[in-house]
């Protein structure tokens, strides 16, 4: 066997474990339950599994495990698969990175899990945080706070997100509220049927992994300026959700939900 091919399994198998430890550092620090969290845990033993499979070959005098063909086959599909991950992620990540535009006449702010004791989500407490932020710095710009009450929460998403912008200085009447939505979709189309008149840029305040898929569902939905306000996750957070935006974008897309995958400036005014 070529010394190449020892240390290539050899950092598929250190890849493997990596993905393993991630997905019990974020499940124990935050939930196992988060979306699609158990594909890195699969990712992982597959490395793993690999990595076996051809230390098993290699002991019976053998250069790889499976035929020649199957595997540049597999290996053909791999890149192309790769290819496509990185033209999704870099949609993905390009809106992550937006600076929020100033003057706004408006935001809406997307709902995200409420604790049961009452406390916002991480998500949703950086969400909370950043509209905090932006509402200080521009006076005039008025909020909606979007998200209803799913079942195992103790409040709307859309009342946890105006209890605790008031306490954080903003005006209550500054601020709608929404409470019904329970997508997305809903939260914008909802959203956007409370602005009234004189409303002509909104911005989208969600965490930044989100940001491109918010942005392509508010395009479909209303005729106003549109402006990313991400809100910054914690690394772990970005790492996984953005792998997530990956497999949500691609079904949206092969469903017809979104329009194509457009550059963020032709989505929102940036």
């Amino acid at each position: 066997m070529k010394r190449s091919s020892v240390v290539i399994n050899n950092l598929i198998l250190a890849f493997g474990i990596a993905c393993i430890l991630f997905y019990l550092v974020c499940g124990i620090t935050v939930r196992f339950g988060q979306s699609l969290l158990f594909m890195w845990a699969l990712l992982g033993a597959a490395c793993v599994c690999r990595w076996a499979l051809w230390r098993r070959a290699w002991k019976n005098g053998r250069a790889h495990p499976f035929p020649g063909w199957l595997l540049a086959a597999a290996r053909c599909a791999l890149i192309v698969c790769f290819a496509f991950f990185c033209f999704v992620e870099y949609f993905v990540f390009s809106a992550a990175f937006s600076a929020p535009k100033d003057g706004l006449d408006a935001i809406v702010i997307l709902g995200a899990r409420v604790n049961e004791d009452g406390a916002p989500s991480g998500s949703l407490r950086e969400r909370i945080d950043a509209a905090a932020v932006y509402l200080r710095r521009n006076p005039d710009t008025v909020a909606v706070a979007s998200g209803g009450r799913g079942e195992d929460e103790p409040m709307s998403e859309a009342q946890c997100i105006f209890e605790r912008l008031t306490a954080a200085g903003i005006g209550a009447d500054r601020i709608l509220i929404e409470d019904r939505s329970t997508s997305t979709q809903e939260n914008l189309s909802n959203s956007f049927a409370l602005l009234g008149d004189g409303i002509s840029s909104v911005g989208i305040v969600t965490n930044d992994f989100h940001i491109y898929r918010a942005l392509c569902t508010g395009r479909e939905l209303g005729n106003y300026l549109l402006s990313p306000v991400p809100a910054r996750s914690s690394l772990s957070g970005f790492v996984h959700y953005s792998m997530r935006e990956f497999f949500a974008l691609t079904v949206s897309w092969i469903r017809g939900e979104l329009p194509p995958p457009y550059p963020v400036r032709r989505l929102a005014h940036v």
